[in-house]
């Protein structure tokens, strides 16, 4: 749903921007946007193209929590209509923040029908693009809601914000590391931030979440099973709760409806 209000309280911004800064995978981007992003741009997807000034190659990113749509599961050429056409549109309105509905077909034919179906339910676009001039290169940057248009607010919020986004984009590896399929909804998301938790805390509990052992974790982030050990006792606390299977238990919980968001605090 879009949100409401009409204006976006400074503080809230401010720690919008700054947890930006802690940003260091795919994966704590994807939880970046779909967390304290989203109290400022309700969204489902975000797909990104960075490259040449009208030309090939580019490079893409889909963060998106939807299981198996991944940057690494779609083909880069299923993708060239579909940059070509919000790139031109961009130039042609102005080369200013642009809100509309998706136009029919989006130009993705993609053979993995499910992806195909995925992409099309998303029925309005928020795009806006940052130009390299020193590098020649565009960075184009579409974000994708199935329902409810984008407001004048999250125009200017999204123009506000587009650095940030951009700047935590580039710290990260080109393809896409290994992440969980089930991610928790955006609400939940907040929530976690809200009660504390670090963007790092955030990712090792939604590992935890997916089943992964304190060392299969560790392997993943590249740090060691004691120190995701120590992540997960403060974990605990911040969440009030004393153990893994607790701490799924509550994220469930929330999601299914059958406890408050405030069950974090």
């Amino acid at each position: 749903m879009a949100p409401t209000n009409t204006t976006l309280n400074p503080e809230t911004t401010i720690r919008i921007m700054q947890s930006s800064l802690a940003v260091q995978s795919h994966f704590q981007l994807l939880l970046w946007l779909q967390g304290t992003f989203q109290e400022a741009i309700s969204h489902d997807m975000l797909i990104s193209f960075s490259g040449t000034v009208g030309g090939e190659p580019y490079h893409y990113e889909i963060v998106s929590a939807t299981p198996g749509l991944r940057t690494a599961k779609i083909p880069h050429g299923r993708f060239s209509e579909f940059r070509n056409g919000f790139y031109q549109h961009w130039k042609t309105g102005g080369e200013s923040v642009t809100a509309a509905t998706m136009p029919e077909g989006c130009g993705i034919n993609m053979e993995a029908s499910a992806l195909q179906a995925e992409l099309r339910s998303m029925k309005h676009v928020l795009f806006h693009a940052i130009p390299d001039a020193r590098s020649n290169v565009d960075h184009l940057y579409i974000l994708l809601r199935r329902t409810g248009s984008f407001t004048d607010r999250e125009r200017k919020c999204f123009e506000l914000l587009l650095p940030h986004v951009d700047a935590a984009m580039r710290k990260i590896d080109g393809l896409p590391v290994i992440q969980p399929e089930h991610i928790a909804a955006p609400g939940v998301l907040s929530s976690l931030v809200k009660s504390g938790l670090s963007e790092r805390e955030i990712e090792i509990l939604e590992w935890v979440r997916n089943g992964k052992t304190n060392m299969e974790i560790g392997m993943i982030l590249h740090i060691s099973a004691n120190t995701v050990k120590n992540h997960l006792q403060r974990i605990f606390r911040k969440i009030n709760v004393s153990n893994r299977a607790q701490a799924v238990g509550k994220l469930k919980e929330i999601e299914s409806g059958d406890a408050p968001e405030s069950a974090f605090a």
